[in-house]
């Protein structure tokens, strides 16, 4: 009985084993009609085979596979990973890492693996070992048929494959390379670009390009690196004859003069030579493979208003083929600065007709288009300036004219005079001296265009704000432009031979405003109106029809003069003052009764440092003549830069009369106001009006001669001249050499005397054409 049974028992063993291994004879033969010869990549094989392989195991409905191929992944439903899983892997030998792993769904996961039977574990090894090489065939395959050089890397950046084209260009022999890390291999290219490129596509796991020159091999090699997690292919083709075209092709692009784009068919720029970097403000690193119509162009038209794409001479010519000559446009480079240029574009095309290449050539034609703006700008503005006869006048027409166009919405022109601190009251916004389009809301706060103002005031120079502005110089200003609705703002000081006689200030909504051309053709109208204002300042003190006296008495100590005459109770009396500087004056003065070296150690000492210089001195009685430099520290010195003549300043053991001479179109006010803001201990003791008399025949050649120097002598030349006059220089002897007049001018001796000799010969030449 117990033999009958064991012999069953061996029986229903031998059958269950029979049964498993025409399952795995199945799974095989099946396996290998999906896998065997495939034309194409192995994905649908795979996917089908991962559906059928459950099958083939002892529990089908509760075993669940996936299959791994480098970084695709094949599961049947409901696959979950445990711990007792049935894996096997192995690599293809171009790197690609292969897997397959097999659970039952059913199962506890502190399972042994006892439950796995020995032909379940045989299956899935000839499996893998099956898909491996049919996937090593295709993979190998497909090398094969690209032109190219092909290497592949494992994980380890060992080499796995290279193909015959590699070993050429690369001057090695696979079976030597073969396992070896990627840089032992080829030592020379380490702690190059390629290692550097190379490394950062494995990273980054994307692909990367990189271009080198091999000099034992006198060779260029462009390489394409395609990272994966297994393996890293590197396609390598020898561009060696296209580098020598193309280094012949731009020795003649930076020869020409011109700027040149190269841009592939699609618009994306290929190459540019010097020129154009210059010409566009960007490097060729930044520039390459950046396309056309990318935004960060800012072009614009003559208006300047951006160019939209469909009016693009690119977009024009990659639409319609046709060459584009002279498109003018204008540019902001990333610096701030604009320039004008001029582009011809022509396509390059195939046999077929159609577009290869588009070159573009720039020229830069800024200088011509500034002069054309500048005319545009000046021509309404010459006929205002040159019928006013009023500041009046030209400050309301101007600031109407230039909101009249569509560039400026607000426009405000504040007078100032030369020398004079700048104060928050001469930016008021008065309704004659201010003009804004209706989208505007007044007033303007100008309180917060002080400290510009003051810049512009001190420098000579435009002080602008504009909403890409990134400096933080004027933010309060900026930021209230900004909140008014404005895009920029600017203030253009209104100069004549470098003084400020008054201040434009300009508001825009342009996007693209005050750029580098825009604020030279500002600064040059600002030079024409600061011309316009001195002559009409000039022509109505020389010419006005009533004058007003003004008599000021002050014991201000604050002055000069009046604390030193107080020191050494004696009498000063200025003859004259000649302007050096915005808050400088040269005077002359006569003193009596004190010694003149007591008064120069009182000028040395630190609360003045005053250059004080003897002229002529006396010891019985003791005093003489003096000239000396004074900032802000006379009386005369503010009412002169005021516009005021001064015909009396005689001070007296520490008091001080100044009278003065001020046309009545003058702001008498403020005038008053201004010195008794500098020296308070000072008082109005009298004002009268008067007409000035037609003078008699005797005084004809000096009305004359006080207009030559007024109207035809420069700035410089009336400074000489005068402190020639009141320094002694053409009295015999000379009481001042020039050397000592032109140490107080601030000047070298060769200036002064050329400026003096310039002045006495037109003094002179136009007294005699007058005469005649």
């Amino acid at each position: 009985m117990a033999d009958k049974h064991s012999g069953d028992k061996d029986n229903n063993w031998d059958q269950r084993t029979l049964q498993e291994r025409i399952k795995a004879f199945e799974a095989l033969k099946r396996a290998i009609d999906l896998f065997t010869n495939l034309s194409t990549a192995v994905d649908d094989s795979i996917r089908t085979y991962v559906t059928e392989l459950p099958q083939w195991f002892q529990y089908p409905s509760n075993t669940a596979v996936k299959i791994r191929v480098g970084d695709d992944v094949f599961e049947t439903d409901g696959f979950q990973p445990t711990t007792d899983s049935l894996t096997t892997a192995a690599r293809t030998r171009t790197g690609t890492d292969i897997s397959i792993t097999v659970v039952r769904t059913d199962r506890r996961s502190d399972t042994g693996q006892q439950a796995w039977r020995e032909s379940e574990r045989e299956l899935i090894k000839t499996v893998l070992s099956l898909i491996r090489s049919e996937i090593e065939r295709w993979e190998v395959d497909s090398l094969k048929r690209v032109s190219d050089g092909v290497v592949v890397l494992d994980s380890g950046h060992r080499y796995t494959y290279l193909d015959q084209q590699a070993e050429q260009l690369l001057g090695q022999d696979m079976e030597e390379l073969r396992g070896e890390y990627i840089w032992d291999g080829f030592p020379e290219a380490a702690e190059t670009v390629a290692e550097e490129i190379i490394q950062t596509a494995i990273e980054t796991q994307s692909p990367k390009f990189f271009e080198q020159y091999h000099s034992q091999q006198d060779q260029w090699v462009e390489a394409q690196v395609y990272p994966s997690e297994s393996h890293t292919i590197i396609v390598f083709r020898d561009i060696t004859d296209a580098k020598i075209a193309e280094h012949k092709i731009d020795r003649v692009l930076e020869t020409t003069p011109v700027g040149i784009v190269l841009l592939d068919a699609e618009g994306t720029i290929t190459r540019v030579n010097s020129r154009a970097e210059e010409l566009l403000g960007v490097s060729r690193r930044k520039v390459d493979r950046k396309g056309y119509d990318d935004p960060d162009w800012d072009i614009w038209d003559e208006a300047g208003n951006p160019i939209p794409d469909e009016d693009h001479p690119v977009t024009r010519v990659r639409r319609t083929g046709e060459t584009i000559q002279g498109f003018t446009h204008g540019i902001t480079l990333q610096d701030g600065s604009e320039r004008w240029l001029s582009s011809n574009v022509a396509p390059v095309k195939r046999v077929d007709g159609s577009i290869e290449q588009i070159i573009v050539a720039l020229e830069d034609i800024t200088v011509p288009k500034r002069l054309e703006q500048l005319i545009k700008t000046l021509r309404p503005a010459d006929e205002v300036l040159n019928n006013a006869s009023t500041a009046e006048e030209i400050k309301q027409a101007l600031c109407e004219l230039l909101t009249e166009t569509r560039e400026y919405q607000y426009a405000r022109i504040s007078e100032h005079i030369p020398g004079t601190a700048l104060t928050k009251s001469d930016l008021q916004e008065r309704s004659k001296d201010v003009a804004a389009s209706n989208s505007v809301t007044l007033p303007i706060q100008s309180q917060r265009e002080f400290t510009p103002a003051e810049a512009a005031v001190e420098t000579g120079d435009i002080q602008v704000v504009t909403r890409n502005q990134t400096d933080t110089q004027f933010e309060q200003w900026r930021a209230y432009t900004l909140d008014k609705g404005f895009q920029g703002g600017a203030i253009v000081p209104l100069k004549h031979r470098s003084r400020v006689y008054g201040l434009l200030v300009l508001y825009t909504d342009r996007g693209e405003s005050f750029g580098g051309r825009e604020q030279t053709l500002l600064t040059t109208f600002g030079d024409r109106v600061g011309q316009v204002l001195y002559s009409l300042a000039t022509e109505r003190i020389l010419h006005a029809d009533k004058v007003a006296v003004l008599t000021f008495e002050s014991t201000d100590s604050a002055s000069f003069f009046i604390a030193a005459s107080e020191q050494l109770n004696c009498t000063i009396e200025i003859i004259d003052t000649v302007p050096v500087a915005d808050e400088m004056l040269v005077h002359y003065a006569s003193v009596a009764g004190a010694s003149l070296d007591a008064l120069s150690d009182i000028a040395e000492t630190a609360d003045w440092d005053a250059p004080l210089r003897k002229i002529r001195h006396t010891e019985d009685p003791p005093g003489g003549e003096i000239e000396i430099g004074l900032q802000r520290q006379s009386l005369a010195q503010t009412l002169v830069v005021a516009g005021a003549v001064v015909t009396r300043d005689v001070v007296t053991d520490g008091r001080a009369e100044v009278v003065c001479e001020v046309p009545l179109g003058n702001d008498i006010g403020a005038l008053v106001t201004r010195l008794q803001d500098s020296f308070p201990e000072t008082t109005l003791k009298s004002k009268r009006e008067y007409t000035p008399a037609t003078e008699p025949n005797a005084h004809a050649v000096g009305r004359v001669l006080g207009d030559i120097f007024e109207d035809e002598l420069t700035d410089r030349q009336q400074q000489v001249l005068r402190a020639a006059m009141y320094g002694g220089y053409f009295e015999s002897p000379r009481r001042s050499t020039a050397t000592e007049i032109a140490g107080a001018l601030s000047l070298t001796q060769s200036t002064f005397s050329y400026h003096l000799r310039n002045a006495q010969q037109t003094l002179f030449a136009r007294l005699f054409d007058r005469s005649h």
